[in-house]
């Protein structure tokens, strides 16, 4: 047998929709390259408190099935984002509202502030039936991102609140930036620091880890029916909905342009002789002082053993020492001694893992810790990766595994690039632990001037810690970020929505629709056409466009016709 969904990637897409596959009894295989599941709404803990390690989650959302549905699975707490931005010192509420103008200009009515924007250069907004405002262009039209915004909220506010904040954001000047960026800049004439304006919002209790289990998903294996001679069989399992999940599993998508190379034993040939040999020397000596975690696993692989295959350990391919190779299914294990969290740690990683993906190489990595002290969860995730391995390159080979792909990964890469490379912004983090209980008093604060190298600093504990509960933990998590140009090996965090990457993005979902079922039913029923090899496109990656997390689950509501 084989899955009904192979499902890759576990973020919020890839995980509601296994909740629902499995309610419709559906067999499910969800895997993630990340050692860990969830996607970007991972959350680490740290001294008791739940570090949104990929940036600040908030969810929010107008739509009540989707609060209910999410509430159903877990409690959601009071949570209300309101920001503060910092420019050289002074701070200021956001969004723009009457406070924001008051700590800029003293102005304490709607009348006075709207009369400031108008002879800075902006416009008089027109208030919405709630009290909130939006100004509009008017006269020419702005010919870049800097001329729109002061049109729409004068001189002042964009100097101190949106100029140094874009241009660190976006690596360039407002003046060379497209006016389109800024749609709409909200400009609030009542008191109100409410971030959002959807009717709910707030942070599971508990952190996010807790609403991606409640969808069914856990990195622990069960013995589930043979899929091939070597998965072992459950009782009951038959018939049943199931979800299984697969992390720190990174499978070729297409063929490698080294894979021949592979076949002639040329993953050896290196352009530089005496740097293999270096290498070759350095992997004797890791053959010697094997850590504890190496020595268990080469206790479960080597010579005769269960999973009736060949492993070789610190074998040098290419311009690296690959800490475990089975040649004959064409799987490299990697056990991660925890070093690996570093930013320049994972690309690095990430760039390794192309080199031998290149060859044809699966690379699975396992924890140091779960290899000493759960041998036999090991051995199931084994013998999971060695069936998964021999179906790459998944693109073409996802059918001996599953009926349908479902795919949440970048889009270009699934097309191998094959209109060339969309761009992406990305973001970096640095977080440390403070010896206080509280740091700066709020979950977010955005600096927008130049002189502060970093976009926002986030403080995780007041996401889910309130009142006295803030200082009960007499210790505290922040994160400085980052915003950077994306560079292969990076995390790809923000479409970059103008004219030619549009363009490029069009190309690969007319070759993506080619390759989707007919959706205009729902997921169950069956669709007008059925390609050979269906796939399933969802997400921030997988569309290149741009989501918060509510309207990514109603889609998958709506797929399922919920």
């Amino acid at each position: 047998m084989k899955y009904d969904y192979l499902i890759v990637g576990s973020g919020l897409f890839g995980a509601t929709f296994a909740y629902f596959a499995k309610q419709q009894g559906k067999r499910c295989l969800v895997i993630d390259k990340r050692p860990q599941l969830g996607g970007n709404v991972y959350c680490e803990d740290i001294e008791g408190i739940h570090v949104h390690k990929y940036g600040a989650h908030i969810f929010h959302t107008s739509n009540k099935k989707v609060w209910d549905f999410v509430n159903s699975l877990v409690p959601f707490n009071r949570y209300t984002n309101s920001p503060v931005a910092n420019y050289q010192g002074k701070l200021y509420n956001l969004p723009f509202n009457m406070n924001t103008f008051y700590q800029m200009w003293g102005v304490t009515t709607p009348k006075e502030a709207q009369a400031k924007i108008k002879e800075q250069g902006g416009l008089s907004p027109v208030p919405s039936p709630v009290g909130r405002g939006e100004s509009a262009p008017l006269g020419k039209e702005p010919k870049n991102l800097e001329e729109k915004a002061i049109s729409l909220v004068g001189r002042d506010i964009y100097e101190r609140l949106i100029k140094g904040y874009t241009e660190k954001q976006w690596g360039r000047d407002c003046k060379d930036l497209p006016a389109f960026i800024i749609k709409r800049l909200p400009l609030r004439f009542v008191f109100d620091n409410n971030y959002f304006n959807d009717s709910y919002q707030g942070i599971p209790i508990g952190g996010y880890n807790k609403l991606i289990q409640a969808l069914g998903l856990s990195p622990t294996l069960t013995c589930r029916e043979s899929l091939s001679p070597t998965l072992p069989r459950r009782e009951g399992d038959c018939g049943e909905g199931c979800i299984d999940c697969l992390v720190g599993i990174d499978i070729p998508l297409n063929h490698g342009k080294r894979e021949p190379l592979l076949r002639n034993g040329g993953y050896r040939q290196m352009a530089d002789p005496i740097n293999y040999q270096m290498l070759e020397e350095k992997a004797k000596e890791m053959r010697k002082n094997p850590t504890d975690g190496e020595k268990a696993f080469w206790a479960l692989v080597s010579g005769k053993n269960e999973l009736d295959v060949k492993f070789r350990r610190q074998c040098v391919i290419d311009n690296y020492i690959v800490d475990y190779v089975c040649f004959e299914k064409q799987l490299v294990v990697e056990i991660d001694g925890g070093y690996h969290n570093t930013q320049e740690q994972v690309i690095e990683d990430n760039q390794r893992s192309q080199v031998l993906k290149d060859y044809g190489f699966t690379i699975l990595i396992l924890k140091n810790e779960e290899v000493i002290a759960d041998p036999e969860q090991v051995i199931l995730k084994l013998r999971l990766a060695l069936w998964l391995a021999q179906k790459a390159p998944l693109r073409e080979g996802f059918g001996e595994a599953a009926n349908c792909l479902v795919y949440t990964g970048q889009l270009d890469e699934f097309f191998d690039y094959k209109y060339g490379r969309l761009n992406w912004r990305t973001v970096s983090f640095k977080t440390r632990v403070e010896d206080m209980p509280n740091y700066q008093g709020n979950a977010v604060v955005n600096y927008t001037s130049h002189d502060v190298p970093y976009t926002r600093v986030i403080e995780h504990k007041h996401f889910e810690m309130f009142g006295q509960q803030v200082y009960d933990n007499p210790k505290t998590v922040i994160s400085e970020e980052y915003s950077t140009e994306y560079k292969p090996g990076m995390e790809p965090y923000y479409p970059v929505n103008d004219e030619k990457n549009n363009e490029i993005a069009k190309k690969y979902r007319e070759e993506a629709d080619r390759l989707s079922p007919s959706l205009r039913g729902r997921v169950g029923e069956r669709p007008a056409e059925v390609p050979e090899r269906p796939v399933i496109f969802g997400g921030r990656l997988a569309e290149y466009k741009y989501y918060d997390m509510a309207p990514i689950i109603e889609k998958v509501m709506t797929l399922f016709g919920k």
